[in-house]
């Protein structure tokens, strides 16, 4: 009787946690956002919509000024790369951004298509973008083919952003001297 009584509580907490998580998801979707029209490429994944910051969801780009390594050992710069190759899929159709939540920076997080083409997916597809969460899959055809930064060696965008942090840190305080 006892051993019913806890897979009995076990269920209904279950239940309960379910179905706190489909409320949660339909109130998220209830603050949906989506924007279309006039548009400025910030870098390979992040624009601007009509005054509205965003952030593509579920990926990450190398940023602008990031150089990636080609295999003969030739540096590029992938970060002007990859937001040229993000201008030119935002070029392909009409673009459209739909997104509910926003991150630390105030930008929307957003999934956007240019006419029939989803460009979070594609952007990391091409290789111009990792995985950051989503498009798992993607990532696996670019690394296949070496596509895009998969090509050559390359810090990923998360890890180059601390490098970079961490250098004008130490640049900032070498200012200083102890006499």
């Amino acid at each position: 009787m006892r051993r019913r009584i806890k897979i009995r509580d076990f269920l209904s907490t279950l239940v309960l946690l379910g179905a706190m998580a489909i409320g949660s998801a339909w109130l998220a979707k209830q603050n949906e956002v989506t924007l279309q029209g006039n548009y400025k490429i910030i870098d390979g994944d992040s624009l601007v919509v009509k005054g509205q910051e965003i952030r593509l969801l579920g990926i990450d780009a190398p940023e602008y000024r990031q150089s990636c390594t080609l295999q003969n050992g030739n540096t590029y710069e992938c970060g002007k790369q990859s937001r040229l190759h993000l201008v030119n899929l935002a070029r392909s159709g009409n673009l459209n951004c739909t997104g509910w939540e926003e991150d630390k920076y105030q930008r929307l997080l957003a999934e956007c298509r240019a006419g029939d083409v989803d460009i979070n997916a594609r952007m990391v597809k091409d290789g111009w973008a990792v995985s950051y969460g989503s498009y798992e899959g993607e990532e696996a055809q670019a690394k296949e083919r070496g596509s895009g930064v998969w090509q050559g060696g390359f810090d990923s965008p998360k890890a180059w952003r601390e490098n970079a942090r961490d250098a004008h840190s130490i640049n900032w305080l070498s200012k200083f001297s102890i006499w």
